[in-house]
Formats: C-alpha cells, sequence, structure tokens
C-alpha cells in the first residue's frame, strides 16, 4: 500500500481504514495485524496533532508492504523534526493519575515493533517500523 495523505485526522482515519482492510486479507496473525494498526493510528494521530504547531497544511506517505518474513511500515511527512526514539521510556508504576501526560502510546509504539528506526532529512521526518509477524504464532486465513 502507497498512500499520501494530508495532515488533517479525517485522513488519518481514511488511511487506517484502508490498511486495515489490507491487513485483513493477509494471513498475518490477527495480534500482529491489531499491533501494526495500533501503532500505525499512534504514530498518524501524533504527527497531525503536533508535526504541524503552525497550522500549516502538510502531507504524509504512508507505504504499508507485508512480506511473510516481516509487515514493514514507512512514514514520511513534512512536519517538524521529531524523533520519536528520543523521548525516555515513562515510568510505568505508581499512580497514572499523577503521571504527566503523553508518551504512552510511543512508548508502546516502540515496544510493540521489531524494529524501529528514524532518520531526518531534506524531505523532512522519515520512520520505518518492522513487525515480526513469526513472534506472534500462527497464521490465521
Amino acid at each position: 500500500m502507497r498512500l499520501r495523505i494530508s495532515n488533517r485526522l479525517e485522513d488519518v482515519f481514511l488511511a487506517l481504514d484502508r490498511a486495515a482492510d489490507i491487513l485483513e486479507r493477509s494471513d498475518i496473525d490477527i495480534a500482529c495485524r491489531a499491533d501494526v494498526r495500533l501503532v500505525l493510528e499512534e504514530l498518524l494521530v501524533n504527527t497531525v496533532r503536533h508535526g504541524y504547531p503552525d497550522g500549516r497544511e502538510g502531507r504524509i506517505d504512508i507505504h504499508m508492504a507485508i512480506e511473510r518474513a516481516s509487515v514493514c511500515l514507512e512514514l514520511r511527512d513534512d512536519g517538524a523534526p521529531f524523533d520519536p526514539l528520543e523521548p525516555p521510556a515513562p515510568e510505568l508504576p505508581g499512580d497514572i493519575a499523577q503521571r504527566d501526560i503523553g508518551g504512552l502510546g510511543l512508548h508502546l509504539a516502540r515496544s510493540i515493533a521489531s524494529a524501529f528506526d528514524y532518520a531526518h532529512d531534506e524531505y523532512g521526518n522519515r520512520v520505518v517500523i518492522r513487525f515480526d509477524p513469526s513472534l506472534y504464532g500462527e497464521p490465521i486465513p
């Protein structure tokens, strides 16, 4: 799947529906499909909400490749530079009511993925995430 969307939440949810349809038709384990969708949603929503603080229009390119050995997501955007690997993992024990807001979704995304890479160049942010379906169990048709 290759898709270019604008930095609007409506477009994010259309892209998520399209990705879910493609994942549904694959023979990838159902738990892996759910993880891919969850990570994709977290990263796309964060990009829309935080990547364009000046309110300008932007673009997000999504490439999802499904193979027997992996599911690979590549996301590119022209938003503000942000390295999702940089923030430290949040402290998880304790009272959730006393935690600072933010960071859990990104931590979850980094924890779920088999590989998570980031780069920034003249075109913007680039995130590549891989999921290893063999870590989940038997594929479900």
